[in-house]
């Protein structure tokens, strides 16, 4: 059932609003200030939210900012209620990525035609998007030149850079245009949210590097003698600084001592796998990564409570842009399980992978101590 977030400071008008949208069979959420609204909004994960302009706690502006900055509700359309369409107040929605608006007084029936009007064309979006990702997928299938690779890896990372850049701006906009109105813990949230998005661009422009050289062969495997605990802890603590409000991230290191590892493949299996868990896990589930040793092996598992893989999808899902047929219209280049494998591979290592559908998956890597 679309679920519908109505955020309003008069109790009156929001719930006639609830009480349009129920009969049409939405699933109606409400929430009578800014920063109710926003916590509403990261806890329900709702479809659409439609936000009046003076709200308390947190004007309409400030909601849509929060919302835009967290990477859980970024893509959530958002229609404001404004009291008059004016140019100022539709020029200043728009430079905060405001989607659509509706001008009070508003009747019932021009209500839910916008609401309507904006969720086909989120779902539009969303198709096109599709579209051109199993467009490229079958162009790769058919023609195994190096321009048409080159076109799926921009149009898949085109298409995920964007939540991390988003992040950034709209964490920064918060930051700078709304600091009286944000305690300390919010700021700090923010700055680490502005660090750790930065980071995972970077990640992901490495991803694309380590990709070309698994394809041209020159993936080079160079290790050194370190504690893998400090190259997985910095990491955790990064998706931490991102998800801490949606997602319990463990960490558990029972791995004493130091090992010959290549830290970069070992920063990539981590950063892919954690990325993984958390895509494909619900709301305020937790994601267990635990390091240890077996047998003179480094061992790294990995546990999410997630949608799982299909059984019939296990056995391709470590090969470059598959992705588990269950998926849905989450994003995803379909190249982090394949990074993984390829990393593992390079240092002699195994992994293995066990899940079932709509209770999670648990993957485990084995590593070798290459100086032994």
């Amino acid at each position: 059932m679309t679920k519908i977030l109505i955020i309003d400071g008069d109790a009156n008008s929001r719930n006639e609003i609830v009480n349009w949208l129920i009969p049409q069979g939405y699933e109606a959420l409400s929430a009578g200030d800014g920063r109710s609204g926003v916590e509403h909004a990261i806890r329900y994960r709702p479809d659409l939210i439609v936000c009046d302009i003076t709200i308390p706690r947190l004007d309409g502006y400030g909601v849509l900012l929060e919302i835009r900055a967290n990477p859980v509700t970024g893509n959530i359309p958002f229609i404001f209620l404004i009291a008059n369409s004016s140019y100022e107040d539709i020029r200043y929605g728009a430079s905060f990525g405001i989607d659509d608006y509706i001008t009070k007084p508003f009747t019932d029936s021009d209500f839910l035609q916008a609401v309507q009007s904006r969720l086909e064309k989120k779902a539009a979006q969303e198709s096109d998007h599709q579209r051109e990702v199993d467009f490229l997928r079958d162009a790769l299938a058919q023609e195994h030149e190096l321009r048409l690779l080159k076109a799926k890896l921009v149009a898949m990372f085109a298409h995920d850079f964007r939540n991390p850049l988003a992040n950034i701006l709209f964490s920064n906009s918060l930051l700078r245009d709304y600091a009286d109105h944000i305690d300390e813990n919010r700021r700090l949230l923010h700055m680490n949210r502005i660090d750790a998005s930065v980071r995972q661009l970077v990640q992901m422009l490495d991803e694309m590097l380590i990709l070309a050289k698994i394809e041209s062969g020159k993936l080079q495997f160079e290790p050194k003698m370190l504690n893998a605990e400090q190259v997985l802890q910095p990491i955790v603590e990064e998706f931490r600084a991102i998800y801490s409000e949606t997602y319990h991230l463990i960490f558990e290191n029972h791995f004493p001592g130091i090992m010959n590892i290549d830290p970069r493949l070992l920063r990539e299996i981590i950063t892919n796998l954690l990325s993984n868990a958390i895509k494909y896990s619900p709301l305020g589930s937790k994601v267990h990564v635990t390091l240890g040793k077996q047998g003179g092996e480094l061992k790294l598992t990995v546990q999410d409570q997630g949608i799982g893989i299909l059984e019939a999808d296990q056995s391709r899902v470590f090969e470059a842009f598959e992705r588990g047929s269950n998926t849905g219209n989450r994003s995803g280049t379909g190249l982090g399980l394949a990074i993984v494998k390829q990393a593992v591979d390079l240092h002699g290592g195994s992994i293995q992978l066990k899940s079932e559908v709509g209770t999670g998956t648990l993957i485990t890597v084995n590593i070798p101590d290459s100086s032994v």
